[in-house]
């Protein structure tokens, strides 16, 4: 499990990890199981979660976009 904090604006991307067959059907991705997400704590305009998913998937943080 990833666990990160994200701030207002910010946010976190999941796609399939590298080496991974891009011909793979959604089916094929999900086989090991689902995506899960859990809230540990939320302050002001933070919050604190867990991103758990299946290997195949990698799970990047994103900053939100320069003004």
């Amino acid at each position: 499990m990833l666990i990160v904090s994200r701030k207002d604006a910010e946010s976190i991307e999941i796609r399939p990890g590298e080496g991974i067959d891009p011909k793979m059907t959604l089916a094929d991705l999900f086989a090991s199981g689902p995506i899960e997400i859990t809230i540990f704590s939320a302050t002001g305009n933070r919050v604190k979660m867990g991103v758990q998913a299946p290997d195949e998937l990698c799970i990047w943080r994103k900053k939100a976009a320069a003004a």
